[in-house]
């Protein structure tokens, strides 16, 4: 998502008691947080978090009939929940989405570039050309190699020396060069899915494709990807009116599930998120009216019984979710009402 597309209002950070009790009157964002608005947030190795945020640059003169919108980031990091932020940079280069390798480099990249941090300095490591597509992703691997792709001609990976490598349809197995999302699974098989075109396995010497001409997998588009404590590989697909959008693949069929809600009864529409956290799904469900967003769930399955997290608002976008092993708790991020803390 463009950094323009996903300007965010925040104004609190929320912090929901790991007993189901009810949400207390959040805390005001420290003075100290630069900008106004949370882009993206991040965890490093050492269990810091880290965050994007954004401000309408008003070092920029912008003429009254203009609809041109500077934007100004930052880039901060907080060693605690309640401690300071530390501006590592107030005039951070235009990314949407930051993560950390396995050696702990801070990775940042926008619908354009790729870049890696490198002192005090951001690196550019891949850009794609004018006519060459949208970055829709990017992930790291066990072997510390990081994918990326989206909307463009081709998968890219980037090594751990920097080398850059494009697969194609020309010269490797890659069915087709638009991509949604990407998994990486525990045993490092990289699951990539292939828009509408179903999901695309790799491991360290083979390529398969899960396609609906060969299989019950779903024609829909596919938005999200995830595997569960068993290996279950889920997929996230659907939109208000198709009757599909959680599947699961045992590894040999492809099962349809059906999310359920707080009240038990099955949920509706696309799922834009999906996630397995500590032995439990996290499925994120968004229904739209005349094209727009509407509302959205966050539900919780543990393999035998689903779970609505009420305390996230339904009627606001939830832009992520972020596991935190050292604290065993996810941190919901959503466009307006800020940053949630749910038990893990």
């Amino acid at each position: 998502m463009d950094i323009f597309k996903s300007f965010l209002v925040v104004s609190m950070i929320i912090f929901i008691a790991c007993e189901k009790e009810p949400v207390e009157e959040p805390p005001e964002i420290s003075d100290s947080m630069p900008g106004k608005h949370i882009v993206d947030m991040a965890i490093d190795n050492n269990n810091e978090f880290f965050y994007i945020t954004a401000e309408i640059d008003t070092r920029i003169d912008v003429p009254g009939y203009s609809s041109y919108m500077p934007i100004r980031l930052y880039l901060s990091k907080r060693s605690s929940e309640t401690g300071d932020y530390e501006i590592l940079d107030n005039d951070f280069i235009a990314a949407n989405e930051i993560m950390f390798d396995r050696k702990n480099n801070l990775w940042a990249r926008n619908s354009k570039k790729i870049y890696r941090k490198e002192g005090s300095t951001f690196r550019k490591v891949l850009e794609l050309d004018d006519d060459a597509g949208l970055f829709n992703f990017f992930s790291v691997d066990k072997s510390n190699n990081i994918w990326a792709g989206g909307f463009t001609h081709g998968l890219y990976k980037i090594d751990d020396q920097l080398k850059v490598e494009l697969y194609t349809s020309e010269n490797s197995p890659l069915p087709k060069s638009s991509m949604t999302s990407i998994h990486i699974d525990e045993n490092n098989n990289r699951w990539i899915s292939m828009d509408e075109k179903g999901v695309l396995k790799i491991t360290s010497d083979e390529w398969t494709w899960h396609n609906p001409a060969t299989s019950d997998l779903t024609s829909q588009r596919i938005w999200s990807l995830t595997t569960d404590w068993d290996g279950n590989l889920w997929i996230g697909t659907g939109a208000d009116n198709l009757p599909v959008n959680l599947m699961k693949y045992d590894g040999q069929h492809w099962h349809t599930v059906k999310p359920i809600d707080g009240d038990g009864y099955a949920v509706t529409g696309a799922i834009r998120i999906l996630h397995s956290f500590n032995g439990k799904l996290y499925v994120v469900t968004e229904q739209t009216k005349n094209a727009a967003f509407q509302s959205n769930q966050l539900l919780v399955y543990d393999g035998s019984s689903w779970e609505q997290i009420i305390e996230i608002p339904e009627d606001d976008g939830i832009a992520d979710l972020v596991w935190d092993e050292a604290r065993q708790v996810v941190w919901v991020r959503t466009l307006n009402e800020g940053i949630f803390k749910i038990p893990g």
